[in-house]
């Protein structure tokens, strides 16, 4: 019973060509859904000292810039050009890296079988993708780090700073993370082919390999022919 169980387990994980993986699709979503949290008004960068607004999120910079209306830029002085492009790319990023995981979701999920679909199931090309956009977004946030700390430096020097990242960022580190356990989880369990079921079948009718063995021939196949007679 146990050894049922267990094999039920491991067919679950490894997933044959032609079904859904169910595993992959599930880590997809949990991608997905961390790095839409991490789009809200969650902290992404904390900033101490007074010197400027206390804390920056994505959702800021959906219309930081666009208008004036309850709004007082004064506290965003510490912010450049620079920052603001940086923050507005990193929205953008984030949004790649959602398309691209819910594309994993649906091949996963769909499993469509059209030999270029497959190849990316198996080789979870959109898992890569995603990665490489988040791999991204983090070196852009450690330069929007130095940014601010360069730009609060000058405007108040010597003063006692400090800029961390917030719940947002470590939250897309963290779909980052899942994308690569999904990853390792695509490449290092192979899909087995359908196939390979219908194999195993006939291979398991012989476990005697004295089945395979013909019987002798009768004697006598080493005599000489009889004489030709008219």
């Amino acid at each position: 019973m146990s050894g049922l169980n267990c094999k039920n387990i491991l067919d679950f994980f490894r997933q044959k060509d032609d079904e859904r993986n169910l595993v992959s699709s599930m880590l997809h979503m949990f991608s997905i859904t961390l790095i839409s949290m991490s789009l809200v008004d969650l902290t992404w960068f904390s900033i101490s000292g007074n010197f400027c607004v206390p804390y920056l999120t994505l959702g800021q910079f959906f219309w930081f810039g666009f208008t004036n209306r309850g709004i007082n830029y004064e506290e965003y002085d510490c912010l450049t050009p620079s920052v603001v492009n940086l923050m507005r790319i990193i929205i953008l990023l984030c949004f790649m890296a959602m398309i691209f995981s819910l594309v994993g979701f649906y091949l996963d999920l769909v499993a469509p079988k059209t030999e270029i679909y497959r190849l990316s199931r198996k080789y979870s090309g959109a898992s890569v993708s995603t990665i490489l956009f988040i791999m991204t977004i983090v070196m852009m946030s450690y330069y929007v780090v130095i940014i601010l700390q360069d730009s609060i430096r000058d405007k108040y020097p010597n003063s006692d700073f400090d800029v961390s990242y917030g719940l947002g960022f470590y939250l897309l580190a963290l779909a980052g993370g899942l994308q690569a356990l999904n990853l390792l989880y695509t490449l290092l369990l192979p899909y087995k082919s359908s196939y390979q079921d219908d194999d195993r079948c006939l291979i398991d009718g012989f476990d005697d390999m004295d089945n395979f063995d013909s019987p002798t021939p009768p004697p006598p196949y080493s005599m000489p022919p009889p004489p030709y007679t008219p």
